[in-house]
């Protein structure tokens, strides 16, 4: 199943998508963290529809575009080719995906619950090293959409959440394939929505926008992906 939600996302990759990351805070510093990805255009698209159901077809299921699954990778048996480090943090991740043609409706969250911040980036490391057959380790990891940069890194201290800077970006070459990619991610956008436990002081993060206790940022997805833009910064707030 992972290999068969694997594909449908690399097919996102060639129709208008956004990603949304939030970050849910406790005061006691544990927390959430979820990547929301919504690919509902797909289904306004013919070429595309098509493309996805035989995408379901040889992934050896019935092109039924109407499903309602819950992944949860604690089952998944590739995870005993992992490390026992990499083993205990996928075990918690889950992924829910929705699709309904009749709805126009194509929709997949992976949850992750953690007690301390550092764990995020243990996540996007043993993603890195788990291989479903179907991509979804590249695709999360190292110049993985989700998660651009590959990594997604977190320190937190008394009031203040900070995010660390991603590995740089590996150029991207210029060819007739990245040009086409190019063309269909130029309107794709990454929003990252920091919820925190107490009213947010100051955030330094670039197009930060604050209400109360929740830090809103949007960027360009392709320039994450080609280093023009960056995720990293600090927020400050009211214990």
């Amino acid at each position: 199943m992972l290999a068969l939600v694997s594909g449908i996302l690399m097919f996102g990759l060639t129709a208008c998508f956004d990603i949304v990351e939030e970050v849910h805070l406790e005061r006691n510093g544990s927390g959430k963290y979820a990547i929301n990805v919504d690919m509902s255009s797909m289904f306004k698209d013919p070429f595309m529809k098509g493309m996805m159901a035989e995408s379901l077809q040889q992934g050896g299921a019935e092109a039924d575009m109407e499903k309602d699954t819950m992944i949860y990778f604690k089952d998944e048996p590739k995870l005993a080719d992992l490390d026992a480090k990499d083993r205990k943090v996928l075990e918690k991740l889950t992924m829910h995906m929705v699709m309904s043609e009749s709805q126009e409706k194509m929709l997949i969250q992976m949850e992750f619950p953690f007690s301390n911040v550092s764990e995020i980036a243990q996540l996007t490391k043993a993603l890195k090293n788990m291989d479903t057959g179907g991509g979804m380790g590249g695709f999360m990891g190292s110049g993985g959409m989700m998660t651009p940069g590959g990594e997604a890194a977190f320190e937190l201290s008394k009031g203040k959440l900070k995010r660390l800077p991603m590995p740089a970006a590996e150029k991207l070459e210029e060819d007739e394939n990245m040009a086409f990619m190019k063309m269909f991610l130029e309107s794709a956008n990454y929003k990252t929505i920091y919820h925190l436990p107490g009213k947010v002081k100051k955030a330094s993060f670039s197009n930060a926008e604050v209400d109360g206790s929740t830090v809103t940022v949007t960027h360009s997805l392709l320039e994450l992906m080609e280093g023009k833009a960056k995720l990293d910064g600090e927020i400050k707030f009211k214990q």
